[in-house]
């Protein structure tokens, strides 16, 4: 586990991230009520596919102790930032996801609403509650959620360093990835909406920065990032492909969207060689987790997907203003660097290809199905950033990308100073239909359309609660105006 000084290996940090994504799939058995066969059936299946990881040949990278250190004080500060605990302001995102913890924190399971139209189940990417609801206090249950999500993002960004050699450029790869944002200022200026507010939206449609997706939807952003982190690792020569293999059928539960933005990058590792022997693993990992992708597309019809015609007059600026500095960065390089051009490649096609899906009534596909090449994307500028300053080829391509993540840091900066500004967010005090009354395709789902072979043998729970879900203000970053309920309440 430990090499030279002291410190974790790259191999150890994979295996502790996929050993907690596979609590997590545990989890939904436990929330599912499933029998004690197919715990040890998937159990034994899931412990196997991570034993051929940490039998896989091709590791290498390591991490100290004192860089792991820093890696968990960014991640625990981040997130106290992002709201998590509530001693800062939080998104009102955090409003329903917060009624979410509470139910599954409170009742016992497995559980189902008894609402008008029948019994509903809680059908959404549970990974990240199923963990902290354990504690069986909602005070508990909050801060629990902040810890579990502190080791992930400790785990990540300690794999992360393992990316860059040498102190200097370990500090630069950390900072650009977390400032990391398109130029959404300039957009927000243009549309001629509030500079003060969150920044995003003035497209119609968002790539999200990274401060942003850990403020905002911390499941979301720690699904892809996981993911690039195992992925570019492998185009480093620093771990082997098995683990995207084995990871991809886990991060459903965690986050869905992120997951199909990880599909690209997983093509291009095993495009050439998909009946290799990796596949057997990745075959066990994905009969484990069976359970939860038959959850998750329970009546997954009432969600809806499509393709979405873009205004021609937003799409050309928005590609521009977000990702237009930092393709030019890469084109400007005098090579393709340690990571290759077909990296470069499938980035650049996500992220123009990706703003034309829609699941759901919303731009959440965008927003989500991007995290994976943005993370891969903010590491290549990185990678042009830690370049020698003796190699002057590098010149333009190092003073294109810093232009770009200046300008950019506006976003960031935003969400930092609300969290520190604005009031902290209150104790949400209803559950899920306290506050969203009428539901939602994207959260709840009838028993009768789960599969019989996943179908919880529930307890029914009829919603009770108080007229007010939380006391004091909490302002909505995009409007700036007092929330005094949800958007999907009523």
């Amino acid at each position: 586990m430990a090499e030279g000084n002291g410190g974790l290996s790259l191999r150890w940090l994979m295996l502790a991230l996929l050993g907690l994504l596979g609590l997590m799939q545990i989890g939904l058995w436990a929330f599912l009520g499933l029998p004690l066969w197919w715990w040890l059936a998937g159990g034994g299946l899931g412990l196997a596919a991570i034993a051929g990881v940490a039998r896989a040949t091709g590791w290498g990278g390591h991490i100290g102790w004192r860089d792991l250190a820093v890696c968990a004080a960014v991640a625990m500060a981040v997130l106290l930032l992002g709201g998590e605990g509530r001693l800062t302001y939080a998104n009102t995102d955090w409003q329903v996801r917060l009624a979410v913890l509470r139910d599954l924190t409170l009742n016992p399971w497995p559980f189902a609403y008894e609402v008008a139209g029948g019994p509903m189940v809680l059908r959404a990417p549970l990974g990240m509650y199923l963990g902290p609801a354990l504690t069986g206090n909602a005070h508990a249950a909050e801060w629990a959620l902040w810890a579990q999500n502190s080791l992930l993002l400790t785990l990540v960004l300690g794999a992360g360093s393992t990316l860059f050699d040498g102190g200097r450029a370990k500090a630069i790869g950390l900072a650009v990835f977390l400032g990391f944002s398109g130029m959404d200022i300039v957009g927000q200026a243009l549309a001629g909406q509030p500079l003060n507010l969150h920044l995003e939206q003035w497209a119609g449609f968002q790539f999200s920065a990274h401060i942003t997706q850990m403020f905002w939807v911390p499941q979301h952003g720690l699904a892809g990032w996981i993911f690039a982190a195992a992925y570019l690792a492998w185009r480093r020569g620093k771990a082997p492909r098995i683990v995207m293999a084995v990871m991809v059928p886990f991060l459903p539960l965690l986050s869905p969207l992120a997951a199909m933005g990880c599909v690209p990058f997983a093509l291009h590792a095993y495009g050439r060689s998909l009946f290799s022997r990796d596949v057997i693993w990745a075959g066990l990992a994905a009969v484990a987790a069976l359970p939860g992708l038959a959850y998750l597309v329970a009546a997954g019809d009432s969600v809806g997907a499509s393709a979405t015609p873009l205004p021609l007059h937003s799409y050309p600026i928005f590609i521009l203003l977000e990702i237009g500095a930092y393709l030019l960065a890469l084109r400007l390089r005098p090579s393709s660097g340690v990571y290759g051009a077909a990296t470069a490649w499938i980035v650049v096609a996500s992220l123009l290809l990706i703003p034309f899906g829609r699941v759901g009534g919303g731009m959440d596909f965008a927003m989500r199905a991007s995290i994976p090449a943005l993370a891969v994307l903010a590491v290549l500028i990185a990678d042009i950033l830690v370049q020698s300053k003796k190699d002057s080829a590098w010149g333009p391509a190092k003073r294109v990308a810093l232009v770009g993540l200046t300008i950019g840091l506006a976003t960031p900066i935003g969400e930092i100073s609300r969290a520190i500004a604005w009031p902290h967010a209150p104790e949400v005090a209803c559950g899920y239909y306290g506050v969203v009354p009428s539901g939602a395709a994207t959260y709840v789902a009838p028993l009768a359309r789960f599969l019989p072979v996943i179908r919880p043998g529930v307890v029914l729970r009829r919603p009770h609660d108080p007229a007010s879900c939380w006391q004091g203000p909490w302002p909505d970053a995009v409007t700036g105006q007092n929330a005094q309920t949800h958007p999907g309440r009523g």
